[in-house]
């Protein structure tokens, strides 16, 4: 391969792409639809973190201002955390609008995140949001196959390939020349936007430079081999296609085959191979499992009946109201600790099918390379299922303290003797409750998502691979008539 011929034909493709008025007002209400999408998308980011500090200020105000209470009916009285997406999601909400952001915490139960944006949307939201991720990874590679579809195909029908072949070029130097030139005209979509995205993300507040930056240095590689692919794609069919008008008719269907058919149904098919219960019979499972292990509000349970009499015996007393402690409060310890593991235990069963629903997904990324930018950018702008089972976590873990908290408090300051009618109540004082920590989320680390989904990434370096193979396969075989 000749460099410098090489070169020339990487100019000239990219001059004639730039010359043409067409394509340059193309690319710039591209552009425009980009900055719209994140100009919405910071507005509507920062509304909802307005909402989310608002209701998260009168949570914790109304959970300090609660009276003295028995401790075991705060923990009843439950609290609200939130979770506030990742500022990239201005950029590509990924599975933000389809996953709850609230969950409602209390002793003995662990609910299931709320107030999706897809659950209070129209059957539209279904179709995709209009953000600049959904731009670049589906927009701009049509665009890409509507200037690259008669690269080679119409220089064949004008006959200048056989020129350009007598001037020393080789198939190979003609195709990568081509490929190339188009690669770099593309990147006129997805170079301009990430400094506004930076930008953008940067003044939300939300997390620091360094990790949108760390974030935004994956994000560009991926979408410029993603953009190679594409290219690629566009020039070969370009190459092999007896006419410009069929190279344009496969392009498109190559096109609807990768952005919307196999997406869908590889969606589809990993549902059903591992579907997942419903809500209502998770619940049912798990609260049957709970029951069997032993019910603490139950005081004729075997399980707790076997505490009891240890107890009894060890401190030499005949009843539990003669106990140095609260015996109502270790019993809902107890119970807490057991209903927690059940929970766990059914929450990893369930995420181990989703689990195996992300790795179908994932490994269709090699025959796809749409649903391998796709998921590789959500796990970049931590708006993926990984980070959001995070958030599942870091609920439960602050809901099993508080709860644990709330029943050392009764087994502390609660005495075992009923109070009398008339008399004080049993209730611990107000002041409790301000010693409570609030619940803060904190954002997956890049570094983690990634070890945890690095197949989306490695997808991605496959079809780089795939890519340069068949160029060089289809560069020697290139037909100049």
């Amino acid at each position: 391969m000749t460099i410098s011929i090489l070169r020339l034909i990487i100019t000239k493709t990219r001059r004639d792409l730039l010359k043409e008025r067409q394509n340059l007002l193309i690319a710039v209400i591209v552009l425009l639809f980009c900055m719209l999408s994140m100009g919405v998308g910071y507005i509507k980011y920062e509304e909802t973190g307005t909402r989310i500090q608002k209701y998260r200020k009168e949570v914790r105000e109304h959970w300090e201002d609660r009276p003295a209470k028995h401790p075991h009916r705060m923990a009843h009285y439950g609290y609200l955390v939130f979770r506030t997406g990742h500022p990239l999601s201005i950029f590509d909400n990924g599975l933000d609008d389809y996953l709850g952001n609230v969950i409602f915490l209390e002793a003995h139960k662990q609910n299931t995140a709320n107030l999706s944006e897809a659950g209070s949307s129209g059957i539209l939201v279904r179709f995709g949001a209009f953000t600049s991720a959904f731009i670049l990874q589906c927009i701009v590679p049509l665009i890409i196959l509507f200037l690259g579809f008669g690269l080679i195909s119409r220089e064949r029908e004008d006959a200048t390939l056989k020129i350009l072949s007598t001037q020393g070029a080789s198939g190979r130097d003609i195709v990568w020349g081509k490929i190339l030139g188009l690669w770099q005209f593309s990147l006129l979509f997805l170079l301009p936007v990430l400094p506004v995205i930076f930008l953008v993300t940067l003044m939300s507040g939300a997390t620091s430079w360094e990790d949108i930056g760390i974030r935004l240095l994956m994000l560009m590689p991926a979408y410029m081999v993603y953009y190679f692919f594409m290219s690629s794609l566009t020039v070969l069919l370009s190459a092999y296609s007896k006419s410009s008008s069929l190279a344009l008719v496969n392009l498109i269907g190559c096109w609807l085959l990768l952005v919307i058919f196999i997406p869908k149904g590889v969606q589809f098919a990993a549902q059903n191979l591992y579907p997942s219960p419903s809500r209502i019979a998770f619940e049912m499972a798990l609260e049957q499992d709970i029951m069997k292990a032993g019910d603490s509000h139950n005081p004729d349970d075997p399980h707790f009946k076997k505490i009891k009499d240890s107890l009894l015996t060890r401190y030499k007393v005949d009843k539990t109201d003669d106990l140095p402690f609260n015996y109502s409060g270790l019993v809902m310890k107890e119970g807490e600790k057991i209903s927690s593991k059940i929970y766990i235990r059914h929450q990893e069963k369930l995420q181990e099918t989703y689990h195996r629903q992300q790795q179908f997904t994932d490994f269709s990324a090699f025959l796809d390379p749409v649903i391998a930018i796709k998921n590789f950018s959500m796990t970049a702008a931590g708006t993926d299922f990984y980070a959001y089972s995070r958030f599942q976590e870091q609920a439960e873990e602050y809901r099993y303290q508080m709860a644990q908290r709330l029943n050392d408090l009764q087994i502390g300051q609660i005495s075992n003797i009923k109070p009398e009618k008339g008399g004080p109540p049993a209730i611990v004082k107000s002041e409790n409750w301000k010693k409570f920590p609030d619940f803060n989320y904190r954002y997956t680390p890049v570094s983690e998502s990634i070890r945890e989904q690095w197949m989306p990434a490695a997808s991605l370096l496959f079809w780089l691979l795939i890519s340069v193979c068949v160029i060089e396969t289809g560069g020697r075989n290139l037909k100049l008539i």
